[in-house]
């Protein structure tokens, strides 16, 4: 009876030491979690997912799909100055995750392989409201990562020194042209300022046409931070004391990517441009894409200009906001 015991309690503790072996060797194979000091090596699955529309069918006829609507600073212009097309800067797909404690992380998705705009030297970032002002206090920006290592080089945020982004009229255009300063000043370089560790970025491991970057969580709150968020990609109007560009630009000096004539349109409560048709081509803005404002970490209360359309989270990707929409001059 007692070998029978013994045979039973054995057999037990073997497949005990079974299972924590098991445990130990899955343990093991799990990609480490991140720490406050750099970001993991896997990202979270639950994204905020925002697609953006793409200008590959209409590039040979030298001319943007549309999503151009100057009025409220949202520009489709992966173009050169002689309306070139470059898929390296064409948004397509952008997901914020901000599972991780330590870390928020936006992955930018582009039409075309990222290296192979390196001699055009793009820019892939997001700007960020921190205080829902409706004015942008930082922009994190990378050139292209140097390989799929998370790394700091090369990865800057501005910010503004007069906290007067947008002019008179953020976001909308301005009666006269803007004398704010623009994003004017560095905070972070390359590990340089006051947290080494701020921001990273890397070539996606599993997707070429994607640059990832982690932005410190508690840079934007925490866990429960509230802001706007809107992605960029650039690679000829690299100014960035330009900012809002349609405040220092006008659209006869900017130009347009669009050909067509608008249709008379109202999108989120505001009335504003695309284009007449007479603007084409692109003129003193160009190689510029990026996609409307959404929040994070709240729900907006009232008209927020710039704002796209959908404010709850979501699993679904959200739709670039119509492409047509007049241009109704500041009076």
């Amino acid at each position: 009876m007692r070998s029978v015991v013994f045979r039973q309690w054995s057999i037990a503790a073997i497949l005990t030491l079974l299972v924590l072996s098991l445990g130990s060797l899955n343990h093991s194979i799990t990609a480490a979690p991140s720490s406050p000091e750099k970001p993991g090596d896997t990202i979270g699955t639950k994204s905020r997912t925002i697609y953006d529309q793409t200008n590959e069918k209409t590039a040979k006829d030298k001319v943007a799909y549309g999503g151009d609507v100057f009025g409220l600073g949202w520009y489709e212009r992966p173009f050169d100055q002689n309306m070139g097309y470059m898929p390296f800067i064409d948004l397509q797909k952008i997901q914020l995750n901000r599972e991780d404690a330590n870390w928020v992380y936006i992955q930018i998705q582009v039409v075309g392989i990222v290296t192979e705009g390196s001699g055009a030297t793009p820019l892939y970032g997001v700007e960020l409201d921190t205080d829902l002002d409706n004015r942008g206090e930082f922009l994190v920006l990378t050139s292209i990562p140097a390989g799929t290592e998370w790394a700091t080089q090369g990865v800057v945020i501005y910010t503004n020194s007069d906290n007067m982004m947008g002019g008179s009229k953020p976001v909308l255009i301005d009666k006269s042209v803007a004398t704010n300063m623009g994003y004017d000043k560095e905070i972070f370089n390359s590990g340089k300022g006051d947290d080494p560790n701020l921001a990273w970025s890397r070539l996606s491991p599993k997707d070429p046409k994607m640059v990832e970057l982690a932005i410190k969580s508690t840079f934007l709150g925490g866990q429960k931070g509230k802001f706007i968020w809107f992605p960029w990609s650039m690679a000829g109007t690299t100014d960035l004391t330009k900012f809002e560009f349609n405040d220092k630009f006008t659209l006869a000096d900017a130009g347009s990517p669009v050909k067509k004539e608008a249709q008379l349109l109202h999108f989120n409560g505001f009335t504003v441009l695309t284009t007449s048709g007479s603007e084409y081509p692109l003129k003193g803005l160009w190689g510029v894409d990026n996609t409307p404002r959404y929040p994070s970490g709240f729900t907006p209360m009232g008209q927020m200009p710039g704002m796209g359309q959908s404010y709850e989270p979501t699993t679904e990707p959200i739709p670039r906001p119509p492409a047509d929409v007049p241009y109704i001059p500041p009076t």
